[in-house]
């Protein structure tokens, strides 16, 4: 929303004052104003559920929408974010849609790096707790200290890797389960360059 605001030059009314007589500010100065506000009160507005409108639209200018809707959902988000980090669990099974692993790390580092922003090595010990074994295991990294944390881009080439490998897995057993069902059928299968039916 902010940027569109500033796309079309009217967020300025979020943060300064309109222009008084008081002030020395012309007539057309204090109109352009108004006109901005409206404009941006409007943006604000419009991109509110149906739902939602009414409790906002009684608020007269830009700002006062902008200040409204930030106490209703301008709530701390890094611990936020911290609190679904850490409750995250990674779904290996890609039934119902579920979002690819791939997929579901950057969301994990996203969250982590959002919710501790200031401790990138607490975000990555963290992750490496939540990877699958076989992932965490070779993106683990020993430290000039000692100490052993995950390496973020360790652990996406291995990430990488473990999928298209398991990708590679399924597409085998697929292949097979295939022709097992084809054989059971009595349909006709290669063997050694010999055609064979049941």
């Amino acid at each position: 929303m902010l940027l569109l605001l500033n796309t079309v030059g009217v967020a300025h009314v979020l943060s300064e004052d309109p222009p008084s007589g008081d002030d020395g500010a012309s007539p057309e100065a204090a109109k352009k104003w108004a006109r901005e506000d409206a404009v941006c009160r409007g943006h604000i507005l419009a991109a509110l559920s149906d739902r939602l409108l009414p409790d906002y639209a009684r608020h007269a200018t830009g700002r006062a929408v902008w200040r409204a809707v930030a106490r209703t959902y301008d709530v701390d988000t890094p611990s936020v974010s911290w609190r679904k980090f850490t409750e995250l669990e990674f779904k290996l099974n890609d039934d119902g849609g579920a979002p690819s692993f791939l997929e579901q790390l950057a969301h994990a580092e996203a969250l982590g790096h959002a919710g501790q922003p200031s401790l990138p090595d607490l975000v990555e010990y963290t992750l490496g707790q939540k990877l699958p074994a076989d992932v965490a295991s070779r993106a683990t990294v020993v430290l000039s200290d000692g100490s052993i944390s995950v390496s973020m881009d360790k652990a996406w080439e291995v990430a990488r890797i473990w999928v298209k490998n398991r990708i590679s897995e399924e597409d085998e057993l697929n292949v097979r389960a295939a022709m097992a069902e084809d054989e059971e059928k009595g349909f006709v299968c290669c063997n050694m360059g010999k055609n064979i039916t049941k």
